[in-house]
């Protein structure tokens, strides 16, 4: 069964065969989403199927490397080139490496500085590079610890896929309105008078390479809904599932040492503080543009 009559609305004998086997043993805990690994840069052949067994069930997977005080490099582009995601988004706040430091003042360029990410502010449900173009949308995000907050900072983690069989279950409109390629918008990015980045406009849900992916932000400013009643129904019914308290929907932090592996699924994160005379957050981010390969 090709994936592409799973996400077509015409076919349900298709799509209640994916559901039932995708809801079927489907991880409800943090404990159930981890893999402990030795050496990030160099997994063992039964740490690399164990990580792409569980993200193949859930789109994410959280790791828990034994000895980080002995990791000299951040692990993630090594980690990830051996799960088989390489095309890395060097966004714009990223180092040269493609990396993101999520730290207050983190962004590798100053400019960035005072956006969210890299702020101590909490961010409400999103999947990552939704301002992306159409053809550049992150398909991997994966984050490594080294340092974890002194307060807060807690995830809350769903799967994209999930989010579409609730949706799908309760009105296949809502999919419809949602895979629209004119739904969404987010407004042109300004540098003083001049467009720094242009609209950016497409679906919510899409299908590339015969996998679901999903582009979405709940801010309520900077975006620019198609303005439509189905369109508000959809929202709605998303906004409610997200926010709804589910087995599905698994919340936690990340210490040193853990990680997220994810096909970019819907995250939250709480606001934190650091002690003001101590040690920062350190947390690192990798986009890209590929995806977890399956076992």
């Amino acid at each position: 069964m090709s994936n592409s009559a799973v996400f077509n609305l015409g076919d349900d004998k298709a799509y209640q065969v994916w559901r039932d086997a995708k809801l079927a043993g489907y991880p409800q805990s943090l404990a159930e989403l981890l893999v402990e690994i030795q050496d990030p840069t160099s997994l063992t052949l039964n740490e690399r199927i164990a990580i792409l067994k569980v993200c193949a069930k859930s789109n994410m997977v959280v790791y828990a490397v034994q000895k980080p005080g002995t990791i000299k490099d951040n692990p993630l582009p090594a980690l990830l080139k051996q799960l088989g995601v390489t095309d890395i988004d060097y966004n714009l706040g990223a180092s040269d490496s493609g990396l993101s430091k999520l730290s207050p003042g983190g962004a590798a360029h100053g400019p960035f500085a005072n956006y969210i990410p890299y702020r101590q502010a909490q961010i409400g449900w999103h999947t990552d590079g939704y301002y992306n173009p159409n053809d550049r949308q992150v398909q991997a995000l994966a984050l490594y610890c080294e340092r974890s907050s002194h307060e807060g900072g807690e995830n809350e983690l769903l799967d994209h896929e999930i989010a579409y069989i609730k949706l799908r279950d309760e009105n296949p409109e809502f999919i419809k309105t949602f895979m629209d390629p004119e739904v969404m918008t987010i407004p042109a990015r300004m540098d003083g008078d001049k467009v720094a980045r242009p609209d950016r406009t497409g679906p919510v849900f899409s299908v590339k390479g015969g996998n679901l992916h999903m582009r979405y932000t709940a801010r309520t400013i900077s975006i620019k809904w198609k303005d439509s009643p189905e369109v508000k129904a959809a929202n709605n019914a998303l906004t409610r599932i997200m926010n709804t308290p589910s087995p599905y929907i698994i919340r936690g932090r990340l210490e040193h040492g853990l990680g997220l592996i994810s096909n970019n699924v819907l995250h939250t994160r709480k606001a934190f503080k650091d002690l003001a005379e101590g040690p920062k957050r350190e947390l690192y981010r990798l986009r890209c543009f590929d995806r977890v390969e399956s076992p």
